[in-house]
């Protein structure tokens, strides 16, 4: 098959050259051609890799995945959508090289999702075509007519297994409307009546490959939903139901039936399985699982005793180190991370709350818009906006590429100048405010997230997280000052925005002008910002642009996070001493507890916290406002935290190893616990009263510039105030810490025979 070169804007023209790469064959015995045991048939899934393809320590990978299929008889991969589009790595070559490494991988059948079509109609198809399998879609149509190919049915041995593909009705409004021109979805229910009608005579098992979800808020047709839309004889056909879209893990048997439904979240974090028995009768039965990390990670990769070697890492490693002659330029080194995109796959901060990436993009538009303004002599307000589902991931800590800006705008967006009114601007914001009000710990209350959430720059507004829909905002104040009202049609502002936000939300504007690709425009605001890369980026948090009113959030919540150890996964043993940093605080020490948690106590709003020694050098972000890092998901779990191998840690109570002889081996005469002297009151506002709580360990090294230093003796091994008392399990030093105006409270905990 012939390929296609293709050339894209990243920057400058970039010219694809992989077509001249040789594109290895599937691996030898992958998918039909085995029929060694025909009557079990086992279907690996994926959905929702977002151009994740390579195996990392939280990503299985397509090379991995490819192997495995090899390593199992009679074994098929199927694909729910959304594959070819969110890293860098499918950017840059417009999904084209994600393509090319399935074909490597011996996919048999994909599903497109709402995000193949983010490139348009043109590159969708050409897509299409280089691909060795069919890609499904059996209710997108073109002109009123199908699109893509709406069923195909594989024979692996004597059986025959048909597969459905279905995209969700909401790809007309997710994806830029102005890439969708002729192109419609018809409804999910009626599409899958008739082809499960088409199918059922001359197939043995029939598969839905589903991009759908179970999120019931984001779309209005979820896989259940479809599945309750069939009638009992329609669903008696259906084998199983390969799921996408909600990036959430389902592993369940669809209400009275047998049918199982599976997704495995989102990013290759995990590996769907289904397998299909036909006993003698050709009676079929299914069963479904979804392999973790770890599973998918150690899975027995052999064929008849030799080990599998899939070429897809090859073939990967080349198209790689092809794309990095781009990818890989530096830009600057990053001090803070910008918050984007889904923090830990199950917050979606910019879809609910200020970011400080959302501050940084709409600043960098606002000042291209201001220099448009200029240039037409233009004197009216200059405001900028960018919907939070345009900020697909956060620029991370450390070294900043040109990828790094690429991934987190991937949907190949223009910047546009735009003429509203505050009247349209008011029904923009009003679009993404989606609350329904808070809870006592400041969390905003939500059926659903938004990705037409709305970040800005050159105003600020206020809004009630409880008040009605399409009347939430109280009120929207210029940066000069000026007092915009809600019903005002009259007054013209200036708001530069990219082109999915331009054709949506401010669909009857007028456009004046385009400024250029969004990745560009935050690239050379970056490059800007840091003096062509000589000095560090240094961007700690939001700027208050988007207020709550009646904000019911405490003063301070608390955050628990757990340790990991690095060799084995377990939570870190208790009593460890490790050193974590809030934004620009210093760095302090804490005390693991009996499950290897610390916990602090926080400012309310967002926090980067840090720690020194961690082997993952991801920082985690916490939001009481979001609940990132305040609430658990389904498995009670966090999902944020720090790894950190034992041997780098000390142990709390442990003498510091000193090369200097000690004066003396006893310690100086100190009073007893009852009698030390607690620290004098802060001047400081917002300070309170500390407590002693002794399920956490918390432990400080030193005294701020605002904190009177204690006046305990001190320990000549252990550089804190000893242990006396025979009858003593445990003594606590509280100390009052003033960093940042952010920890306001830590307690130290001591054992009397620690070691």
């Amino acid at each position: 098959m012939s390929k296609k070169v293709l050339c894209i804007s990243l920057s400058l023209a970039l010219i694809c050259t992989t077509a001249a790469l040789a594109v290895p064959a599937a691996a030898e015995g992958n998918g039909v051609e085995k029929t060694t045991d025909t009557n079990t048939v086992t279907i690996y899934t994926t959905n929702d890799i977002h151009g994740v393809v390579g195996g990392s320590n939280t990503a299985i990978g397509l090379p991995q995945t490819a192997a495995i299929a090899a390593s199992t008889e009679n074994a098929l991969l199927v694909d729910a959508g959304d594959a070819i589009q969110g890293a860098s790595f499918a950017t840059v070559s417009q999904g084209l090289d994600v393509v090319r490494l399935m074909n490597s991988a011996g996919y048999d059948v994909m599903a497109a999702g709402n995000h193949e079509f983010d490139y348009g109609y043109d590159m969708l198809m050409s897509n299409v075509e280089v691909a060795s399998f069919p890609v499904l879609g059996a209710n997108v149509l073109y002109n009123d007519s199908p699109m893509l190919e709406q069923n195909t049915v594989i024979t692996v041995g004597e059986h025959k297994i048909g597969f459905i593909g279905i995209t969700t009705t909401d790809t007309a409004t997710s994806t830029n409307p102005a890439k969708l021109s002729g192109v419609t979805f018809a409804d999910e229910i009626q599409t899958a009546k008739e082809q499960i009608a088409n199918l059922s005579d001359s197939t043995d098992a029939i598969v839905l490959v589903c991009h759908l979800g179970n999120n019931s808020s984001a779309v209005d047709c979820t896989s259940e939903d479809l599945l309750r839309g069939l009638s009992a004889e329609e669903l008696s056909k259906v084998t199983a139901v390969v799921d996408g879209h909600s990036h959430t893990v389902e592993n369940d048997i669809f209400e009275g039936t047998s049918i199982p439904v599976i997704q495995t979240g989102t990013g290759f974090t995990a590996l769907g399985a289904i397998e299909i028995t036909f006993d003698d009768n050709n009676n079929v039965t299914a069963s479904g699982k979804v392999m973790d990390y770890n599973e998918a990670m150690n899975f027995s990769l052999t064929d008849n005793g030799q080990e599998i070697k899939d070429p897809t890492q090859n073939y990967l490693d080349q198209l790689t180190e092809e794309q990095n002659t781009v990818l890989g330029q530096e830009l600057c080194v990053n001090e803070t991370p910008l918050w984007g995109g889904y923090i830990y796959y199950d917050y979606a901060e910019p879809r609910i709350v200020e970011t400080n990436y959302g501050d940084f993009v709409t600043d960098a538009f606002l000042e291209n818009a201001n220099i448009f303004a200029d240039r037409l002599n233009m004197d009216i307000p200059v405001i900028a906006v960018e919907n939070g589902g345009g900020i697909s991931s956060a620029l991370p800590l450390g070294t900043v590429t040109k990828g790094d800006v690429l991934n987190a705008f991937n949907h190949g967006n223009m910047v546009e100048v735009l003429k509203i009114t505050p009247a349209q601007l008011y029904s923009a914001i009003e679009a993404g405010l989606v609350t329904t009000g808070q809870d006592d710990t400041g969390l905003l209350l939500r059926e659903r997230v938004s990705g037409s959430f709305l970040q800005v720059a050159g105003f600020t507004y206020k809004y009630d997280p409880a008040g009605e829909s399409g009347s939430k905002i109280t009120s929207v104040m210029l940066d000069n000052g000026t007092q915009l009202v809600r019903d005002d049609t009259t007054t013209n502002i200036l708001v530069a925005t990219n082109n999915y936000v331009a054709a949506s939300v401010f669909s009857d504007a007028e456009k004046l002008g385009e400024l250029g690709g969004e990745d560009l425009i935050v690239e050379n605001y970056i490059l800007e910002s840091t003096q062509n890369g000589t000095v560090p980026l240094h961007i700690l948090t939001t700027t208050n642009r988007i207020i709550i009113e009646n904000d019911k959030s405490p003063a301070e919540y608390e955050v628990v996070l757990p340790i990991t150890n690095a060799n084995n996964g377990e939570a870190i043993s208790e009593n460890k001493v490790v050193s974590l940093k809030v934004d620009d605080g210093e760095y302090i020490e804490y005390v693991t507890d009996a499950e290897g948690k610390v916990k602090l106590t926080l400012e309310k709003g967002p926090h980067t916290i840090y720690m020194d020694m961690a082997k993952d050098s991801r920082p985690v972000y916490v939001n009481n406002y979001s609940g990132s890092g305040t609430v658990t998901t389904a498995d009670g779990y966090y999902h944020l935290g720090f790894t950190a191998d034992p041997a780098d840690l000390k142990t709390f109570g442990e003498p510091e190893e000193s090369s200097e002889p000690e004066e003396s081996s006893e310690p100086e005469e100190s009073s007893n616990s009852e009698e030390l002297s607690e620290p004098e009151e802060s001047s400081d506002a917002g300070k309170q009263d500390v407590t002693t709580d002794n399920s956490y360990g918390e432990q400080s090294t030193g005294t701020s510039d605002n904190t009177e230093p204690s006046t305990a003796p001190q320990d000549s091994t252990s550089g804190s105030v000893p242990v006396t008392g025979e009858n003593t399990n445990a003594i606590l030093l509280v100390v009052l810490i003033a960093t940042s105006g952010v920890i306001t409270s830590l307690t130290l905990r001591r054992k009397k025979n620690y070691k």
